[in-house]
């Protein structure tokens, strides 16, 4: 069955993240864990400080795979998890 190229939806898409635990560790890390899992879609990412962006290319589809496995890693390494409620 031959496709088109139209057939799926291509794009970019930034997301931005906050090191909350602003451990250097943590960023790495972060970052070790996308290159693992997040293996599937073209991406980049740039890191300022405490801010990180991340820019993915590809098709729609596996962009919303691919962010919510970045927040899940986010929430796991950026996030001040010693703060009690």
């Amino acid at each position: 069955m031959a496709r088109g190229k139209n057939l799926m939806a291509r794009g970019k898409k930034v997301i931005n993240f906050y090191n909350y635990t602003g451990k250097l560790d943590n960023v790495i890390k972060f970052l070790e864990s996308i290159q693992e899992k997040v293996n599937y879609i073209n991406l980049s990412c740039n890191v300022e400080g405490k801010d990180i962006k991340v820019t993915l290319s590809g098709p729609k589809d596996l962009q919303h795979l691919a962010i919510e496995r970045l927040k899940v890693l986010s929430q796991k390494y950026l996030e001040d998890n010693t703060k009690s409620n």
